[in-house]
């Protein structure tokens, strides 16, 4: 006749055998003698009581013959250590691996009872994300094949709006200003972000005023900061950055009307509103660089800017990766300054892909190809943002 036990037993220690119990138990587990059993209760008397577990009860038979000791979850250990491999296997026809994705599956109802209040909130932000982004991105796909006004008329065409883009001129050159505004915006932020945040590293008194004050031009709107900037870019004499010019003896510049700087002038107006933003990046990343490591490089002879060259803008490469992916995606996208300063002049020397759209869809009510001209555009984005990604991808962990 075999022994199983339902609870896994830890043999770590030897319970004092009690009475009834503890004979009945030799005499079926380890078939020893009766008589063997007081030489063992002398022996093992010695021990304390109170930290050993009782024993279990009498013990049942199952269908199959198998004697079944019930056992909780307190530590056992039989008189004969041959008898260890009988007691710790499980009942016939059950096994851990069989009571196990039950405790599992308890666990996990548990879990979701417990979240079970949150779910509400999950589904209103699932729905507004539904409605208000899947939704017109999705239409927008149908609206691109369609030529019409959103109004009245609908005329399918397939893609002949795709097809018209070869031939559309100032689609290409919106594309060659989006491209060249690209270049004067991302650098520029890229590395005046970095050095405003290095300054705010210090461990100086007044540090937080400043970087409180670097970071307000962020959290004020484009169409304030735009206003503003237009007088300052004013071309009348007294306008403040001209005055400021003349005061060296240059002449009074229009810088918003001028072909040649009416871009460099938003992208400026760009940087200025956003490298609070991306100090703030900036400075999260320098404040996880380890101290020791900086204090290695002064053991080494590293000051200044040899630090900084050797110890911070190698551990800034994954974070400077992800500012150059966000600040070209940013640069791209471009329109509120533009459509407030200049309104894509003069002579469209500022209009832009998403500007082009714009016009194409609420100035000469052509939904079907400013859907088009949209698809392109997310397309183009997504281009760069994948060459971005596969050759400026650096390891998180570069120390």
């Amino acid at each position: 006749m075999s022994t199983a036990i339902v609870a896994p037993c830890s043999p770590t220690r030897m319970p004092t055998p009690c009475g009834r119990r503890a004979r009945w138990f030799a005499d079926r587990s380890s078939k020893r003698p009766s008589s063997a059993l007081p030489r063992l209760t002398r022996r093992w008397k010695t021990s304390r009581r109170r930290s050993m577990p009782s024993w279990p009860r009498r013990p049942s038979r199952n269908p199959s013959g198998t004697v079944v000791v019930q056992q909780d979850n307190r530590r056992c250990f039989p008189f004969r250590l041959s008898c260890v491999a009988a007691l710790c296997q499980p009942i016939d026809g059950m096994s851990s691996a069989t009571l196990r994705p039950v405790a599992q599956r308890r666990a996990l109802t548990k879990r979701i009872l417990k979240s079970l209040p949150w779910y509400p909130f999950i589904v209103i932000n699932l729905v507004v994300f539904v409605v208000f982004n899947l939704w017109p991105w999705l239409s927008m796909f149908q609206t691109a094949t369609f030529k019409t006004d959103l109004l009245s008329h609908r005329e399918f065409v397939g893609l002949d709006n795709f097809v018209k883009m070869a031939g559309d001129e100032l689609l290409h050159l919106a594309l060659k200003n989006t491209f060249l505004f690209a270049l004067l915006y991302v650098p520029p932020l890229v590395v005046v972000s970095l050095l405003v945040a290095i300054l705010v590293n210090q461990k100086l008194r007044g540090m937080k005023f400043f970087r409180s004050v670097y970071f307000l031009p962020n959290v004020t709107n484009i169409a304030v900061l735009a206003l503003v900037f237009r007088r300052f870019l004013s071309p009348r004499d007294d306008a403040p950055f001209n005055y400021l010019l003349g005061l060296v003896g240059i002449p009074a510049q229009r810088f918003l009307l001028d072909i040649h700087q009416a871009l460099a002038s938003i992208a400026g107006l760009g940087v200025w509103q956003s490298f609070g933003f991306f100090m703030v990046i900036w400075l999260a990343a320098l404040q996880a660089i380890p101290q020791p490591l900086y204090d290695a490089g002064r053991v080494d002879g590293a000051y200044g800017w040899r630090l900084h060259r050797h110890v911070t803008i190698p551990l800034l490469r994954p974070t400077a990766a992800f500012v150059v992916v966000i600040t070209t995606i940013g640069a791209l996208q471009e329109f509120g300054a533009i459509f407030i300063l200049t309104g894509g002049g003069p002579v469209n020397a500022t209009t832009t892909a998403v500007y082009h759209i714009y016009s194409q869809a609420f100035n000469f009510t052509r939904f079907g190809y400013a859907s088009a001209l949209s698809i392109l555009l997310f397309l183009i984005i997504l281009v760069i943002a994948y060459i971005q990604n596969r050759y400026l991808k650096f390891d998180e962990e570069v120390y």
